[in-house]
């Protein structure tokens, strides 16, 4: 049964992260799940987002503003709303364009709490959405 989404996230800059979790109903495991909510340790501004934290579903970061910027799914995949001026920098750090969500999404697998960062900085940011 696919878990159900708060209609506060069904907002145009969530769409290509919506689809995914729309499409895909991912689960996530406990402990790529900590590793993701860590991250965001310090940071201001940030929600985090279980439709069913007893079932071991997906687990998103967001902003006051519903902005989607981080979610853990799977048994370890971790991903990043990055901006297109640092996805280079990532790759390098051996992150992954995330195929399965697509768009400006990059999987992480170190240096996680670095990228959640440069994430919510790019989210909460007046460049938000108007890179070409």
């Amino acid at each position: 049964m696919p878990w159900s989404l708060e209609d506060r996230f069904r907002i145009p800059e969530n769409s290509v992260v919506l689809a995914f979790i729309e499409s895909q109903n991912p689960s996530a495991h406990d402990e790529v799940a900590s590793m993701l909510t860590s991250s965001a340790r310090g940071l201001r501004d940030v929600g985090c987002y279980c439709p069913d934290l007893h079932a071991y579903a997906y687990v998103v970061l967001h902003t006051r503003s519903n902005r989607i910027f981080g979610i853990a799914y799977g048994m370890s995949a971790l991903a990043f709303r990055l901006p297109k001026a640092v996805i280079t920098e990532a790759l390098a750090d051996g992150g992954s364009n995330c195929a399965e969500i697509g768009g400006d999404w990059i999987s992480v697998t170190k240096h996680v709490d670095v990228w959640c960062k440069r994430a919510h900085g790019y989210v909460v940011s007046d460049h938000f959405g108007t890179e070409r």
